[in-house]
Order: structure tokens, then C-alpha cells, then sequence
């Protein structure tokens, strides 16, 4: 019999410790209110961006970006320990390994603006990265994914709670008269914690 009453009263802790913590989270919360960065493609330009079918197809490409970061919250600040760009199209990655920046701190209310830049000639293109070259060249816009990687830290007092967010730009090209530059329209991206 003793053993039972000390399972209820070793259960009775746990939930009381549950309790509390999760007590703590919502003051935490109602406090502090954190929200999840912002992320904008200002500008955004594709020149140069020409499928060769030679007996190796490949695909050249000059693709710059002017990229904000927005820090909405009005009481925690963002250690930006890892950020990193990757742009593809049709599911192959444009240019080398993804481009870092700088490791940084942005502070509350306030927007960080990088301008990841992509050119070169990729050889390593997918399967269907010609039919959909054609494909989209006859709807008149390319489609263009670009995706940042990073790694966060939200600073409260001594607290700092880590993230991972991964950021999706989809970005939408006209297809211009001359064929040598496109600008796509201010874009909102998708941000995932």
C-alpha cells in the first residue's frame, strides 16, 4: 500500500510541475508577445536567363535580389547566427552552395535588408527543367524559388530561445519584349518556424 501513495504523490508533482510551466509560457506570451519575422522581396531582376539545348543542356542565369527582414516585435531582439540564400528553378538549385551573410544582431522593430545575388551557367539542371522552360516561355513568366535558410536567436533578458525558420520567396518574372531583363513585383514571403 505505501508504494501506491507514493506513485500518486510523485504524480501529483508532475502535473503541478506541468502546470507551472505551462503557467509560465502563457505569461511569457501575454508579456512578451512574440511574432516570427517578416520577410519581402523588394526588387527583384533576371537577366540573362537563356536555356541552351546543346548536347549538355544548360542553363545561364544573373538573378539579384533586394531582400528585407522585418523584426516586428516590440520587446525581443533577433541574433541572426546563421543566414544563408538558395535560388531554383524547376527544383535545380541555381549556382555553387548557398551564398551566408554576415552574422548579425537586429534589433526590435526594425528591418535588415541583404541583397543575395545568383549568376553563372548550371549544367546540373533536372529532367523536366527543359519542358518547363518552354512551357513557362509560352505563358510569357519564369518562376523562380528562392529560399533562405537561417538560424535564429530570440534575446529576452538572459533568455534566448533558438530557431529555425526557412523562408520561401516565390517570385513570378514577366517575360519582356527584348528577352534580356525581368522584374518581379514586390513579393511577400512565406516564413516557417
Amino acid at each position: 500500500m505505501p508504494s501506491n501513495t507514493n506513485q500518486g504523490g510523485c504524480c501529483a508533482r508532475c502535473c503541478s510541475g506541468l502546470f507551472s510551466l505551462g503557467f509560465l509560457v502563457l505569461v511569457y506570451w501575454l508579456i512578451f508577445q512574440p511574432h516570427q519575422i517578416r520577410a519581402y522581396v523588394d526588387t527583384a531582376t533576371l537577366s540573362n536567363f537563356s536555356l541552351s539545348t546543346t548536347s549538355a543542356p544548360s542553363l545561364s542565369y544573373n538573378l539579384n535580389l533586394t531582400l528585407s527582414l522585418r523584426n516586428p516585435n516590440r520587446r525581443i531582439g533577433i541574433y541572426f547566427d546563421r543566414l544563408s540564400a538558395a535560388a531554383f528553378y524547376d527544383g535545380s538549385q541555381l549556382g555553387p552552395t548557398d551564398s551566408d551573410f554576415d552574422p548579425s544582431f537586429q534589433k526590435t522593430k526594425t528591418t535588415k535588408v541583404v541583397y543575395p545575388a545568383f549568376a553563372g551557367q548550371e549544367n546540373n539542371l533536372g529532367g523536366g527543367v527543359g519542358d518547363a522552360f518552354s512551357k513557362e516561355q509560352k505563358e510569357g513568366a519564369y518562376n523562380v524559388l528562392v529560399k533562405l535558410h537561417s538560424k535564429l536567436r530570440h534575446k529576452l533578458w538572459f533568455v534566448k530561445v533558438h530557431f529555425k525558420p526557412k523562408i520561401d520567396c516565390w517570385l513570378r518574372f514577366p517575360l519582356m519584349a527584348n528577352g534580356n531583363v525581368s522584374v518581379a513585383a514586390f513579393t511577400k514571403c512565406h516564413v516557417d518556424y
